[in-house]
């Protein structure tokens, strides 16, 4: 495993995407980031004290949207080791970590030649969220204490490379771990399409074999599998 540090970089994601001779899991890793992205193009707050750190893995078509949920998984594990009410950390379809109503961890996953970039940032001693001080959440303001940043970032690189060669054979119990700990579970869920939201109440099934996030609309019935969505948890 290598690492390479950054003071300050626009996106560890993005210094990947031009980085020309990629090495799987050589970790690019940055104290802050001035251009931070999310899902569907969504501003990722990239301070210092935050894990902000990207590296690469061969390209597999047999992924397909895996690979995002897997990442999930792998911090989900590592951050359950650091906080008491282990309950109150769950994974949101398709690409974040929430402690109770807010979020700790937000993952980006992006193809690039033949390599797809897995970018994480995880709060862990940051506390200066801007506007997003209502929606976001760092251990550090969990457990009252500060942490290793390079500590937490080895652990998810060194686990993702340690289970990433059998996520194949070891999907359904992958599902099972972030289905049962569903942050969308036994809520209501409004879904937006053409621009708007729908005024029906969906419910949460299940992430599917493919990654897909199933859900049930009220009164219907027949689910609808969606593999991109935007939604709000009422």
């Amino acid at each position: 495993m290598k690492f390479k540090f950054f003071d300050e970089i626009n996106s560890t994601n993005e210094y990947l995407r031009r980085y020309l001779r990629i090495e799987e899991f050589e970790v690019i890793v940055a104290k802050k980031q001035t251009d931070g992205k999310g899902k569907r193009e969504s501003v990722w707050i990239s301070n210092e004290g935050a894990a902000l750190f990207s590296f690469a893995v061969s390209d597999n078509t047999e992924l397909d949207e895996k690979i995002t949920i897997f990442a999930g998984y792998i911090v989900y594990n590592v951050l359950k080791e650091y906080v008491e009410s282990k309950e109150k950390l769950t994974f949101k379809w398709p690409n974040d970590i929430y402690y109770e109503d807010k979020k700790i961890c937000g993952i980006l996953c992006e193809k690039v030649r033949n390599f797809i970039i897995v970018g994480i940032g995880i709060n862990i001693n940051n506390t200066d969220f801007g506007m997003f001080r209502d929606k976001a959440i760092s251990l550090v303001e969990i457990t009252g204490k500060t942490h290793s940043i390079q500590e937490i970032i080895e652990k998810t690189v060194s686990n993702f490379e340690e289970q990433f060669y059998s996520l194949n054979r070891n999907w359904e119990n992958i599902l099972n771990v972030v289905n049962e700990n569903s942050y969308l579970k036994n809520r209501k869920i409004i879904i937006k399409q053409n621009g708007k939201f729908l005024e029906k109440d969906y419910k949460f099934l299940r992430i599917d074999r493919r990654g897909k996030l199933s859900l049930i609309g009220k009164g219907d019935k027949d689910e609808v599998k969606f593999t991109t969505l935007e939604f709000k948890v009422m």
